[in-house]
Order: structure tokens, then C-alpha cells, then sequence
């Protein structure tokens, strides 16, 4: 099985649970793995690290193909993500670091500043044209390129079909209003909420403690709920890596999510949801959620999870004022740029290579993530189609992209203010309070 905590989780900042929930890894064992055949022609040996052991196939197909073309043979590092950011700035630090190496989107910054990467626009100056633009805009700063997208995801809603027919809602027309009384994403989570007692929370006596059926998945849950909710109302979520989020916009729609777990009784309650992230995948695939806004990180969990019982399918993400907005993470392979002289040449070459649609195919036909080459994203989105899923709402949400982290500490700046968001969502804090403070603390720590 595709672990959802491996690839794409890490995209965004390590060790908060809700930024993407319970960030960890696929697998807690290291190791590495040669790819690429005997017969490439002996012009060296050049190493790749990464993260998840769920690509490594992919990438040994790959390479195998790269070898063949242009002779370098390549190595595969694989350090799980709970090892990954402690190991790597000791290897940069000692110059041990691999020649090509999987990074973040909320790490990069920190070594580019340290000049360890290669400027991508000069290694491939034509590449970003043939990549998923808001990948490159993501990874893009201070004139350079600092990556080469590998792998991304967006976000969208995966909805329980025969829940949805049953209670007449239509999951590709939802939106919201956090001002008005009521709203089509509201209306829809109470058709879909129902009690022990089969009472729906309109109707008299409904027990929100006994509820066997949920409407939508509201948590603390940075990538698919809090920055798509936040943009889709106008809140910014940053501005020269600080963070703003704290203003009229965002304080009226984290309370807006918030009530609809802690007064509308329609999403679980956040005492579940802090403390285990794929909660909510979790009562999805039991046939106990009806709308469930997250990315293509867990389509492999739901596809195998889901039993016959139910009908599945993906619609767009909820709607706002501001349109439908989604989150995008991706991650990119990096250069080393402090390499030894005569591996520059082996460099340049492998970077191309991973960025061109051939050597990103096997990640796409392996159904693995979405490529960054947008030439092979048809391969992923065949490989899903096989499966009898359309995934394509997926490729249209990141077209319309809400604001990532960055910022050379974007770790520290999450770390910090995501407890906060979690007790706004829990309800020992209203968002007037609590959105100030997490915008507060998250920069100072982004300060230190």
C-alpha cells in the first residue's frame, strides 16, 4: 500500500500533527539500493536520497534508463522521514551529502541561503516551462530555481457516493459563507450527519455524542482544510514570510470551522482529529463520512480501505468567496552544489534526467503521485482511471493555488502556531483569541 505519510506529507513541516496530520514515516528502516544495469558504460557512480520507500521502485526503473543513456550509474539513499532532516544538514555540514537529494518546499530556503544547491534555470534553463506551474512558482525564489519538481499533490473533496445520492446532496456544487446563517456546504454536512437514534442535527433530540455518521472532516489539518478555507475568504496566510493570517478574513472562517464541529455537530469532534490525523480518512473509509477534503496523498489508503459497501468518487474543493482554493505541495530533487568538480557534469545530467517526462513516467505509472513533467501526468491519471477513479479534479484545483510556507523557518513558524489552531478547533479558544496569539507566536519562532 501507498503510505499517505510518506511522500506527500512531508511537503510541508515536520513533527506537527494537522499541518498535513501525523506527519511520519512510510517505513522506520533505512537502507540503500544500486539502480541501474551493469552495462551503462562506466563513467561513475552518483547518489540520490530521499525519503520514502514507496518511490524507490519507481526510481530504480528510472535510473536503470538514465544509466543506459548516460553511462553514470546512481545509488539510492534512502533515509526515512523521521531520520531525514536531522541527517541532512550534518551531511551538508561535512560534505557528505548525496549529489541529488529529494527537499521541501519548508526546508529549501535554509539551504539556498547557504548556497548548497544548484540554481536549477541554470542547469536546465528551459525546464520550468515544462513543469507544474504552481510547483515552480513554489520553489522559485530570488531569480533561481531551486529544485526540480518530482512529485505534487492539491487538494479536493473525495465524497461517499451512496451517502451523498441517499441525502440528496450534490458534492460538486458545495460552498460556503461564513457570514450568512447558513450556507450549501452546512445544509449538506447536517444531510449527512445522523445519530445513534438515526436523528439528523436539525431534527429534536439529535445526540451529538452518539453520532454513526459525520458530514465533513473540519480539523486542524494545515493543507487541506485551514489554507484552502483561509484563502477561499480572502484571508492572506503569509507575507514576506510572516505570517498575517490573523485578520478579519481568517478569524471569521476559523470560527466559521470551528462551529461546524463544535455548534453545528456535522464534523468530528477535535479531540479525535489533534491527536491522529487520518481520523477522519479513517471514518471515510468506514462508510461514516459523507465529504472528505483532502489530497491524492490518500488515494491509495481510501482505494484499498473502501469495501463494496459504498460507491466513492472525487468533486472539486468547497468554494468560497474567493473561489475554490487548494493547497499545493511538491517536492523537488536539488543539486549539490558544493559536489566535487568532476561529479558537476554526472549532476547537471541526472537533474535533466529527472526532470524530463521519461524519467518521471515511473512514478506516474506505478500510480505512485502526480509528476511534476506535466507531460506525464496522463500516465497517473490513467493509472487511476484503471482503477475506476477520476482524479483529474486533482490536476483543475491546482490551477488555483492558496498560499504554502515559506521562509527559511517555516518549520519552527508551524510547530509553533498549530497547537493553537488545534485548541480554536477543540473550543477552549474562540478565534478572536486564539488566531492573534498563533500569529504571534508562529513568528516569533520564525524570528529566532
Amino acid at each position: 500500500m501507498l503510505n499517505r505519510r510518506s511522500i506527500l506529507t512531508s511537503m510541508t513541516a515536520a513533527g506537527v500533527v494537522g499541518a498535513v496530520a501525523a506527519c511520519s514515516p512510510s517505513s522506520d528502516d533505512g537502507g540503500s539500493g544500486g539502480a541501474g544495469g551493469s552495462d551503462g558504460g562506466g563513467e561513475g557512480t552518483l547518489t540520490f536520497r530521499l525519503w520514502d520507500e514507496n518511490a524507490v521502485p519507481a526510481y530504480e526503473e528510472s535510473f536503470q534508463a538514465f544509466t543506459e543513456q548516460h553511462g553514470w550509474e546512481v545509488e539510492i539513499d534512502l533515509v526515512p522521514w523521521g531520520d531525514y532532516w536531522t541527517r541532512l544538514p550534518l551531511d551538508v555540514a561535512s560534505g557528505d551529502a548525496a549529489d541529488v537529494y529529494w527537499m521541501n518546499s519548508a526546508n529549501y530556503i535554509l539551504y539556498k541561503d547557504s548556497e548548497d544547491l544548484l540554481d536549477i534555470n541554470e542547469v536546465i534553463p528551459d525546464g520550468a516551462s515544462q513543469w507544474e506551474q504552481s510547483v515552480v512558482d513554489l520553489y522559485t525564489r530570488d531569480g533561481g530555481l531551486w529544485g526540480v519538481p518530482q512529485v505534487w499533490d492539491s487538494i479536493a473533496l473525495f465524497y461517499n457516493k451512496t451517502l451523498t445520492d441517499e441525502a440528496g446532496v450534490d458534492p460538486t456544487a458545495l460552498s460556503f459563507d461564513a457570514s450568512a446563517d447558513s450556507d450549501a456546504l452546512r445544509e449538506a454536512a447536517a444531510a449527512l450527519t445522523v445519530d445513534g437514534e438515526g436523528r439528523g442535527p436539525d431534527e429534536e433530540g439529535f445526540d451529538p455524542d452518539s453520532r454513526e455518521q459525520f458530514g465533513f472532516n473540519s480539523q486542524a489539518d494545515r493543507q487541506a482544510i485551514l489554507g484552502p478555507f483561509l484563502a477561499s475568504n480572502g484571508a492572506q496566510w503569509q507575507q514576506d514570510d510572516a505570517y498575517t493570517f490573523a485578520s478579519d478574513e481568517g478569524i471569521e472562517v476559523i470560527q466559521y470551522l470551528s462551529d461546524l464541529i463544535n455548534v453545528d455537530h456535522v464534523a468530528p469532534s477535535a479531540a479525535d482529529t489533534n491527536e491522529n490525523g487520518d481520523f477522519t480518512r479513517d471514518l471515510f473509509t468506514q462508510g461514516k463520512l459523507g465529504l472528505f477534503q483532502s489530497g491524492p496523498y490518500n488515494l491509495a489508503a481510501i482505494a484499498e480501505g473502501v469495501d463494496d459497501s459504498f460507491e466513492w468518487a472525487i468533486a472539486p474543493p468547497v468554494e468560497g468567496p474567493e473561489g475554490a482554493k487548494s493547497l499545493v505541495h511538491g517536492v523537488v530533487a536539488v543539486g549539490n552544489a558544493k559536489a566535487d568538480e568532476d561529479r558537476q557534469e554526472g549532476i547537471a545530467a541526472l537533474l535533466t534526467w529527472l526532470g524530463s517526462a521519461e524519467g518521471q513516467l515511473p512514478l506516474a505509472e506505478q500510480g505512485i503521485a502526480f509528476p511534476g513533467h506535466v507531460d506525464a501526468q496522463d500516465a497517473f491519471l490513467s493509472y487511476w482511471e484503471e482503477q475506476g477513479v477520476d482524479v483529474s479534479p486533482f490536476v483543475d484545483a491546482a490551477q488555483n493555488p492558496a498560499e504554502a510556507d515559506t521562509g527559511s523557518r517555516a518549520n519552527a513558524g508551524l510547530t509553533a502556531a498549530m497547537p493553537i489552531f488545534q485548541e480554536i478547533f477543540i473550543g477552549r479558544l474562540t478565534a478572536e483569541e486564539g488566531l492573534p496569539q498563533a500569529q504571534e507566536e508562529g513568528n516569533d519562532a520564525m524570528e529566532e
